[in-house]
């Protein structure tokens, strides 16, 4: 896909539903609340498991959008990551992820 779609696609739904890292990041907390996590789930592990979903979606039909969908996730979750990472946040996140993964496999 153009980076000029990608650019289209992201306003009309920034636009439509607000500012698209926070609302990814709000999502990371809501979810993690459900999941009775202690910390937050980052924005961008939460866009890329929108884009699993829409992988998911394609093992019964094509649709076009569901592509363009996966892909503008795909991307803003590269956006994300980078910038945690800058912020140090990525290793932070890592290590809070194998620590819950070794506690719930007891």
């Amino acid at each position: 896909m153009s980076e000029e779609k990608i650019k289209e696609i992201r306003q009309a739904k920034e636009a439509e539903y607000g500012n698209f890292e926070d609302a990814l990041n709000s999502i990371g907390k809501m979810w993690s609340v459900l999941l009775g996590l202690k910390d937050p789930i980052h924005g961008w592990m939460v866009s890329n498991m929108y884009v699993a979903a829409k992988l998911y979606r394609t093992k019964h039909k094509y649709k076009k959008d569901t592509y363009l969908d996966a892909e503008n996730y795909l991307y803003q979750a590269k956006l994300m990551q980078e910038k945690d990472k800058s912020n140090g946040l990525d290793n932070w996140y890592q290590e809070k992820l194998t620590k819950y993964m070794k506690e719930k496999n007891k």
